[in-house]
């Protein structure tokens, strides 16, 4: 075997390590590709149910301060109703306690 048979022999080992290295890279590629594509799949997943979350809290939030407002206007019709300071302060509480309920009077003028 001269010189340049071991050139061609080198050459065609070169050849075919390139050829497998290139197969190689390709199936990285593609293998990188799938696992992004599901990287995104997840993470679309977790923003739908962060955003869903969200949007419970928020919903929330909305009737507990709808519940304050309104607390809050009894607790106003009461202050400025008639009544003694103690009967205003009871039915006060009273509505502060029970978030929602229908208006109360506010306290009742002795008979």
């Amino acid at each position: 075997m001269g010189i340049d048979d071991i050139v061609n022999k080198a050459k065609d080992v070169a050849e075919d390590l390139a050829g497998k290295g290139k197969d190689v890279a390709t199936d990285a590629a593609g293998k990188g590709l799938d696992l992004a594509e599901k990287g995104l799949d997840v993470a679309g997943g977790l923003v739908a149910k962060g955003k869903e979350a969200l949007g419970d809290a928020a919903d929330k939030a909305k009737e507990i301060g709808e519940n304050i407002a309104e607390d809050a206007g009894e607790v106003k019709d009461i202050a400025t109703g008639e009544g003694s300071l103690s009967d205003k302060a009871k039915a006060a509480v009273d509505a502060v306690k029970d978030p929602g309920a229908p208006d109360d009077p506010g306290p009742s003028a002795p008979a």
